[in-house]
């Protein structure tokens, strides 16, 4: 195949268009099978040809055989034969031999020359005896010739062989034409087949062509190609409904870059702003003694919530390539939920939320590193903390341990506002962040995104379950490992 794929490339190094490739391909592909199957043909005419050639000299030949034998004198005349006078006009050979081998009968038609292979007795002669038909081709210098011997039954008794002989040529004159039809006919089918697959071949390719023309355009940065219209075959349509899909999210992932990046530019600016501002009112004495110390003390819970976006950048960062390493142990799920659940009780932002657990009564091992699931759990309950409902109705996050075969899951879930239907497709996505966001949340929309990423680094993962109006469900699973 590589071999071909380098035939049909250009000299320059440049692919060929996919409908000469194919075509082409095609092409010989239909001659090799033409041609066998011609090879096929030809050696069925021949055989068919000289088949009737002998069937035709046997049936004259039998004839003979039965006048002779009852006319025939013991000077071997058959001027009474009337298939003898007859063949006195045609190119027909007739001899008969008796059973010593003496040639009683000699006629030579219209052959004006006679080849002495061709006088001469037949060496399978015993065959004719034994009445049996005899059929054989004779090679001479000039051409060949064809016999057929028939045993000749005597009133005496006695047996003797009879042999009609024509030339090849005159005995199988249409096959050489019948050649030339097959030859004819294979080349106006290879044309036609080559000319029908070509028709379909760029019927097919057209719409492959077009999508070539739409990637081009989205490479240039046009994410509203055009697409083929019309087109009826189910894989080209999976093909298109795929690229138009495909198209959709690149556009809607452009427009999220943009978005986010005007986003993080403003997370990032706002404090570094409120630093440089409140620094200067201090160093500039506009605020002295307490109010400018608490000028420093925002100063720094700014920088801190700076750095902490910057470490989270980096810790993404070093997730995607793989730099981070996991710390694979035997970790008690159940005691962890518990730490966490005291961990935040005692957090101001945590104060009036009503913590539900559903844990099994004992140990549930999994296997995985502890600060990495810590961190996962932190980022979802905080989520929950921003999804308050009303300022009226308590914030409730309940986690539920479900131990299954081999794993073993999680869910956290909240009775808050939800994630926007349209919106839950792309939670996981780097950088999102959510059009309806809580007031006075910060953030680069990583947490999610972060969360997924530890999960699978130690062999989990990380869904959303469910989120209506209700509330939300994510669920973290992890592998499950024998107790200790």
């Amino acid at each position: 195949m590589r071999s071909l794929w380098q035939m049909f490339r250009r000299r320059d190094g440049v692919p060929v268009p996919l409908l000469t490739y194919w075509t082409w391909q095609y092409l010989l592909v239909l001659f090799g099978s033409l041609a066998f199957l011609a090879v096929l043909a030809v050696v069925w005419l021949q055989s068919n040809a000289y088949s009737q050639a002998y069937e035709m000299m046997e049936v004259r030949a039998t004839q003979l055989a039965d006048s002779i034998g009852q006319t025939i004198d013991a000077a071997g005349s058959l001027k009474n034969l009337r298939p003898y006078r007859e063949l006195r006009n045609e190119k027909f050979i007739l001899q008969v031999f008796d059973e010593q081998g003496h040639e009683l009968v000699f006629l030579k038609g219209q052959n004006p020359d006679l080849p002495d292979e061709v006088r001469r007795e037949s060496k399978k002669r015993a065959t004719v005896l034994k009445n049996n038909v005899l059929h054989e081709e004779i090679e001479t210098d000039q051409e060949n010739w064809l016999r057929v011997g028939v045993p000749v039954q005597m009133s005496d008794n006695k047996t003797y062989a009879l042999y009609l002989m024509l030339p090849k040529d005159v005995a199988i004159p249409h096959v050489t034409r019948q050649f030339g039809v097959v030859v004819m006919l294979i080349i106006g089918v290879a044309l036609a087949g080559w000319l029908f697959i070509y028709v379909l071949s760029r019927r097919m390719t057209r719409p492959l062509r077009q999508l070539a023309r739409a990637a081009q355009q989205i490479a240039e940065g046009g994410y509203n190609p055009v697409l083929p219209a019309g087109v009826k075959e189910k894989e080209l349509q999976q093909l298109l409904t795929s690229f138009h899909n495909m198209a959709t999210r690149l556009r809607q992932l452009e427009q999220m870059r943009t978005d986010l990046l005007a986003g993080i530019s403003h997370e990032l600016r706002t404090p570094i702003t409120s630093i440089r501002g409140m620094i200067q009112a201090v160093q500039s004495k506009v605020v002295t003694n307490e109010e400018a110390d608490e000028f420093l003390q925002i100063s720094l819970d700014e920088s801190k919530r700076l750095q902490s976006m910057v470490e989270q950048l980096l810790h993404v960062s070093a997730l995607e390539t793989g730099a981070q390493e996991f710390t694979r142990q035997k970790v008690d799920l159940v005691a962890l939920v518990e730490e966490v659940i005291q961990q935040l009780s005692v957090l101001p932002p945590f104060a009036s939320v009503e913590f539900q657990r559903e844990l099994p009564p004992g140990p549930v091992w999994v296997s995985g590193d502890a600060g990495a699931l810590r961190q996962v759990l932190l980022n979802l309950l905080s989520n929950s903390k921003h999804a308050r409902p009303t300022l009226d109705t308590p914030l409730e996050m309940r986690l539920t341990v479900d131990v299954q075969d081999e794993r073993v899951a999680l869910d956290v879930a909240d009775n808050g506002t939800g994630i926007l239907e349209e919106e839950q497709p792309y939670i996981f996505e780097r950088f999102f962040r959510g059009q309806e966001r809580p007031r006075g949340s910060h953030g680069l929309g990583l947490g999610l995104h972060l969360s997924r990423l530890l999960a699978r680094g130690q062999g989990g993962d990380l869904v959303l379950v469910k989120s209506d109006e209700h509330g939300t469900t994510f669920r973290l699973l992890m592998k499950k490992t024998p107790p200790r």
